[in-house]
């Protein structure tokens, strides 16, 4: 999906854009119910309209072969999900772009313990953002409340948000055709704690992002993004 880091944004993508890429997420990235280990994940999007998003990703799960305590552990395993954001609202010159989504859609489960369930990283989340041009540089606020259906994550449950910067660029790359678009830099607060992290887009199809998150874990991915014009 589009968004910051860990936080959603109301913000999609172009239509007709795909994505697809590899990350590295360090443990303190991770739902509590995940193994107490750093992981990879993977994953597709597609903005078929301006107003909907929807992916599906994996994580590599870090754990014993064929589930047996008696096995070497490794990453045999992973978590997939499906994922889904509707924007009914788009931005305007007063008004911020409202959106709703959902993460790991699947069948409500509250739980206590987190055990015999696939829903590890389902949540629920309305957020509004808005951007501000100030002599060409662009400030966004995004500020989301989102509900972990699960109790074990209660913690993340609430308010969070950021902000990002996108600064103006020189004439040379600001072509639609240009090397490097849209470097921005973000700063959020994902209900636990404070990530710090920048992307861009180079030769209109290599997404490169890094974060810091909570100033100790380390999580940084590679993309692909084409968009397919109808």
């Amino acid at each position: 999906m589009t968004g910051l880091l860990q936080v959603p944004s109301a913000e999609t993508d172009s239509t007709g854009t795909f994505r697809g890429g590899f990350s590295y997420y360090d443990r303190v990235f991770l739902p509590s119910l995940l193994p107490d280990h750093f992981s990879f994940g993977y994953g597709v999007g597609f903005t078929p309209f301006p107003w909907v998003e929807v992916s599906y990703c994996a994580t590599m799960l870090w754990m014993h072969r064929n589930r047996e305590k008696d096995q070497p552990r490794n990453f045999y395993n992973e978590d997939r999900r499906v994922c889904v954001k509707l924007r009914p609202l788009k931005e305007g010159r007063w008004w911020p772009a409202v959106a709703v989504g959902m993460d790991d859609i699947g069948r409500f489960k509250y739980i206590k313990t987190g055990k015999g369930t696939n829903n590890k990283f389902q949540n629920i989340y309305a957020v509004v953002s808005k951007n501000f041009d100030i002599r060409g540089h662009r400030i966004g606020a995004h500020i989301s409340y989102r509900y972990y259906t699960h109790n074990v994550d209660s913690d993340r449950r609430g308010v969070a948000g950021g902000i990002t910067y996108i600064p103006r660029l020189g004439a040379s790359l600001q072509g639609p055709r240009a090397w490097l678009q849209r470097p921005r830099l973000i700063v959020e607060w994902d209900g636990v704690g404070v990530n710090v992290g920048a992307d861009v887009l180079l030769w209109r199809h290599l997404f490169v992002q890094v974060c810091l998150a909570h100033g100790s874990g380390f999580m940084g991915g590679l993309g692909y993004h084409y968009r397919i014009k109808y």
